[in-house]
């Protein structure tokens, strides 16, 4: 139990430090360190680091350590663009089953996304921003789809963390609200067209952002 509670512990530390920008994509970071900072063995820590290295924020290389990883614009396309694809399957899904209740239940994650980004809590937005995209597949009644659209989410989280400038956009200026408030328009209306292409539109704007900026510490 107390293995289990040293490695959420690790790992906790090291993903908190990411998203706050105190550590840098392609830094090293150490067993050594972590072992010093939470005066534990490094037994926990290595299987905190084979999680971060799950979830796409560290690299771990045989002989080198961990480094906190540096996504490619490729890999960044490949995700965004088979984002597109699959959304878009479980939006058609989900405005063939949606109900009125539905329609609220959307509108109370997009209301809670707005109070994330006026608080400056990087991790509710994180979480709430993956339920508004797996939304429309928890519709679908397709658990595969759901599975699939969940594990990419988990992917792009890692790279809104490395790359998104979150904690300096101001409410206003952040495009994500918009986008998916026009989102939830088509969703009400039913406009099964209109709310695949305001899915694309986002993913591909989103995709644009993150593949700009490099890197926040260029």
């Amino acid at each position: 139990m107390k293995k289990k509670r040293n490695e959420e512990l690790a790992y906790e530390k090291v993903k908190r430090a990411i998203m706050l920008k105190k550590l840098n994509p392609d830094q090293r970071v150490t067993e050594e360190w972590l072992s010093q900072e939470l005066k534990m063995s490094r037994t926990p820590i290595r299987s905190a680091f084979k999680r971060l290295e799950s979830e796409g924020l560290l690299t771990l290389i045989p002989h080198r350590g961990a480094f906190v990883c540096n996504p490619s614009d490729k890999e960044l396309e490949d995700v965004f663009r088979l984002r597109v694809v699959i959304e878009r399957y479980a939006a058609e899904l989900a405005i063939e089953n949606m109900t009125d209740e539905d329609v609220v239940e959307m509108e109370k994650l997009l209301k809670r996304e707005l109070e994330a980004y006026e608080s400056k809590d990087f991790e509710a937005f994180l979480t709430i921003n993956s339920l508004i995209h797996a939304f429309p597949a928890k519709l679908s009644n397709n658990t595969f789809l759901l599975q699939e659209i969940e594990r990419l989410n988990q992917w792009s989280d890692c790279y809104l963390i490395l790359k998104d400038e979150f904690y300096t956009i101001p409410t206003e200026e952040a495009k994500s609200i918009p986008e998916h408030h026009a989102i939830l328009e088509a969703f009400r209306n039913r406009d099964v067209d209109k709310m695949c292409d305001e899915i694309e539109t986002h993913l591909l704007s989103t995709l644009d952002d993150l593949s700009e900026r490099k890197s926040i510490f260029s």
